[in-house]
């Protein structure tokens, strides 16, 4: 993208060999490969519609965010703390200042008994839970 090129295509075992205009023992033996397609931006107008649809597209309208008031958010998912969400909660945890929140989403029912438990072992104080929503606030 840095190139300018857009609409990318990956072609996952394609026939990319026929009709290449160097001989290839590839082609020979009928092997598929990857391939890949772009286009290039004619000007900036098309390489402005083309980013908007890619932020469209990977940033979508409807991502869950803080309804709780907190200073960052999580969202574990449908994830339970075995599942590796309690080292992300740490690591976010460790870039709040004393007394600033983090809520998290969790959908996963263990994480009701286990990210409490966690807390009282952090050392951290989980304010206040509403379905599956967390807030913590950092020690």
């Amino acid at each position: 993208m840095a190139a300018g090129f857009t609409n990318f295509e990956i072609t996952w075992q394609a026939d990319v060999f026929s009709g290449a205009p160097q001989q290839s023992s590839a082609a020979n033996f009928g092997t598929l490969g990857i391939n890949f397609r772009s286009l290039k931006a004619i000007n900036e107008t098309e390489w402005q519609a083309e980013m908007e649809r890619l932020r469209n597209e990977v940033l979508p309208e409807e991502r869950p965010v803080s309804i709780l008031g907190a200073d960052a958010f999580y969202d574990a998912e449908d994830r339970g703390c075995a599942d590796g969400p309690l080292d992300e909660i740490a690591g976010l945890m460790r870039h709040l200042s004393t007394g600033q929140t983090l809520e998290v989403r969790a959908t996963d029912p263990s994480v009701t008994a286990d990210l409490p438990a966690w807390c009282r072992l952090a050392g951290h104080e989980l304010i206040k839970q509403q379905e599956d929503r967390y807030l913590i606030r950092r020690k």
